[in-house]
């Protein structure tokens, strides 16, 4: 399903996106659910990280849409964010708060087709580089390429990650079977590291991010054959 967000406080134009959603979804055999939101302060307040695509105007009474992003990029980084609006002036400042692309109103079916589609063809990209876990009763999107290692602690998972630790619930052992994991590796029970993001490997140990955790005995053979296998053949 493509969980789509419309911030716009034009009803008629809400409804034209609604309607533009609806059309390519039958078009291109997607399921498409969205919802409209014409106040930027309720959209942000009701906001959870659960959501593909979000389109928004720029110019809206309560709140602009640029302060909007700036505010939402806090709380989610990668949400896909496409601004559509009247004012192309504004639009090309989206790069400021991560916007991959903008929609000049009066938008036709046929342009927002093609802006979809492109929109699309990323997720299905990202889809295989990201995960969602569930943490303090919120869902957070995780770049995997930016995931050094996860850790059980205290009966909890902690992934480390570039952007700092986040603590969530879940099994080592189901993303382990989870084929988005594929390029990591068990390296002990209570391990599971980004073989690309490897720096070094020792007799007993490797590193990464600068910290160095155990390789358990009985894995040994079986994490260097696999860091070869996805390193392409590289030997250690």
């Amino acid at each position: 399903m493509l969980r789509i967000a419309i911030v716009e406080d034009e009803k008629n134009f809400a409804q034209t996106l609604i309607k533009f959603c609806d059309r390519y979804a039958k078009a291109h055999q997607e399921e498409i659910f969205a919802v409209c939101y014409d106040n930027p302060m309720v959209f942000l307040q009701k906001y959870r990280a659960d959501v593909d695509i979000v389109l928004m105007d720029i110019l809206m009474p309560q709140m602009n849409g640029m302060d909007c992003a700036r505010r939402l990029r806090k709380r989610d980084e990668n949400v896909m964010l496409c601004f559509v609006t009247n004012m192309a002036q504004y639009a090309i400042q989206g790069y400021e708060v991560g916007a991959v692309d903008f929609i000049i109103k009066p938008v036709s079916y046929d342009e927002f087709s093609m802006k979809m589609n492109r929109m699309v063809r990323m997720l299905k990209k990202q889809a295989t580089d990201s995960v969602f876990v569930s943490s303090r009763n919120e869902m957070k999107k995780l770049d995997l390429r930016e995931l050094y290692y996860v850790e059980v602690y205290n009966h909890s998972l902690i992934y480390h990650t570039s952007t700092g630790d986040l603590e969530a619930y879940g099994k080592l052992s189901s993303l382990e079977a989870d084929e988005r994991f594929r390029n990591f590796l068990r390296v002990s029970p209570s391990h599971l590291v980004n073989c690309r993001l490897i720096s070094s490997v020792q007799e007993d140990s490797l590193v990464v991010n600068g910290v160095k955790l155990p390789i358990s005995r009985r894995r040994r053979k079986e994490c260097l054959e696999k860091m070869a296998d996805i390193l392409g053949g590289v030997c250690f």
